[in-house]
C-alpha cells in the first residue's frame, strides 16, 4: 500500500472537488438532518467544502503559473475558465429575479460585475467567484515572492496577512468580507502543496503527527466555538478559522482513502468524477434550483415535502450542469477556432 503523500491530492483532485461540492450541497439542503448522527454534523459544517475548493485551486494555480509566467496570459486563461460559465448563469438568474420583482436592474449589473459582494448587498448572487477572481489577481504578486524567497516563510506571511486583515474587519460593518479573508491562508497553502508535489516531498511520520494534531485541534476549536461562542460566529468569523487547520489534513486523509479504494479496484469513482468536473456549474445552479422549486411549490400549492423537493432540485441541477458545461465547451471551442485564423494571419 502506498504511503500517504501530497501527490494523492493532485491525483484525486477531481474526486476531492466532487466530494466538496456534495458537501456544500448538503449544507445548502433545506432538509434538516440534525437529528441524524454524523450526517447532521456533516450538514452543519458543509461550508468546509469551499475550503477544499480553495486549496485545490491554489494547487492548480501553482502548475498553471509554472507553465507560463506571463501575467497577461495567466489572467487571460483564468478568466476564460470562469467567466464563460459564470456570467451567463448570473445574467439568466438575475434577470429572472428582476422579472419577479426581487431584484433591480442595478442589482443585475452589480452582480455581473461581482461588485454586489464587495459592496455587501443583500442581492448578491454569490461570494465565491468574486473572491476567487481576487485571489487570481493576487497570485502573480504572491508567486513573485514565492519563487525567490523561502517558500514556507512566503506562505506564512501571506497567511498572516489574511488572518490579520480578518481580525481588523471583525465586528465592523465590513465583517461580511470575513467569509473571504479568512480563507486566504488556505488558498496559498494549496500553492505550497503544488510545490511540494513538484519536489516529490514525502510525508514523514513527524509531519503525519503534526497534520493529525492540526485536524483534531481544528475540530475541537470548531465544536467549542459553536457551543460556547455561538453569538460571535458570524461577526467574528469563528465558523471559518478552524478550517485553516483542518483543510490540508482533511484533503490528505480523504485522498489517501480514495487511493486505498482505487488500489483495490473497488471503484473508479464515476459519480464523484462527474460532480468534480461540473463543480462550478453545480455550485452556481443548485441553490437557485432549491429556491425556484420551493417558490413553485408555494405558488402552485403543491403537496411536496422537503425531501422530495430537494431530490428534484438535485436531479435538475445535475442535468442543467451537464448541459451548461457542454454548451460552454462548444461555444469556447468555436470562439477559439474563429480567432485562430486571424491570429495566424497577423
Amino acid at each position: 500500500m502506498t504511503k500517504p503523500n501530497y501527490k494523492q491530492i493532485s491525483t484525486y483532485r477531481t474526486q476531492l472537488m466532487g466530494l466538496a461540492i456534495l458537501w456544500v450541497m448538503l449544507y445548502h439542503s433545506t432538509v434538516d438532518f440534525s437529528s441524524i448522527p454524523v450526517l447532521g454534523t456533516l450538514q452543519a459544517y458543509g461550508y468546509g467544502g469551499v475550503d477544499i475548493f480553495l486549496l485545490v485551486s491554489g494547487l492548480g494555480l501553482y502548475y498553471a503559473y509554472r507553465k507560463n509566467t506571463s501575467t497577461t496570459l495567466f489572467y487571460q486563461r483564468r478568466l476564460q475558465r470562469i467567466l464563460p460559465t459564470y456570467l451567463p448563469v448570473v445574467l439568466l438568474f438575475c434577470l429572472l429575479y428582476w422579472a419577479m420583482g426581487e431584484m433591480s436592474l442595478l442589482d443585475v449589473l452589480l452582480n455581473l460585475t461581482t461588485l454586489s459582494f464587495w459592496l455587501g448587498l443583500d442581492s448578491r448572487f454569490d461570494w465565491y467567484v468574486p473572491a476567487l477572481l481576487v485571489l487570481y489577481l493576487l497570485t502573480p504578486l504572491f508567486m513573485h515572492f514565492f519563487k525567490v524567497r523561502n517558500k514556507g516563510v512566503t506562505v506564512t506571511v501571506a497567511s498572516l496577512v489574511g488572518v490579520l486583515l480578518s481580525v481588523v474587519l471583525s465586528g465592523t460593518p465590513l465583517s461580511y468580507l470575513l467569509i473571504f479573508t479568512i480563507r486566504i491562508p488556505i488558498f496559498f497553502v494549496g500553492v505550497l502543496v503544488g510545490y511540494l508535489i513538484d519536489k516529490h516531498e514525502v510525508i514523514s511520520r513527524r509531519n503525519g503527527i503534526v497534520y493529525l494534531g492540526m485536524l483534531l485541534t481544528g475540530a475541537v476549536l470548531l465544536a467549542a466555538s459553536q457551543k460556547y461562542m455561538s453569538g460571535y460566529m458570524w461577526s467574528y468569523g469563528l465558523w471559518w478559522y478552524p478550517f485553516i487547520l483542518i483543510t490540508l489534513p482533511l484533503c490528505l486523509l480523504t485522498a489517501g482513502m480514495l487511493h486505498w479504494v482505487a488500489e483495490r479496484k473497488w471503484s473508479r469513482f464515476p459519480f464523484l468524477s462527474f460532480c468534480g468536473a461540473h463543480s462550478l456549474e453545480i455550485y452556481l445552479i443548485h441553490e437557485r434550483m432549491l429556491k425556484i422549486t420551493a417558490d413553485l411549490r408555494h405558488s402552485l400549492d403543491l403537496q411536496v415535502n422537503d425531501l422530495v423537493l430537494n431530490g428534484i432540485s438535485i436531479l435538475l441541477t445535475l442535468g442543467l450542469a451537464s448541459l451548461l458545461k457542454k454548451a460552454v465547451t462548444v461555444f469556447t471551442a468555436r470562439v477559439k477556432s474563429g480567432t485562430a485564423p486571424a491570429a495566424s494571419a497577423s
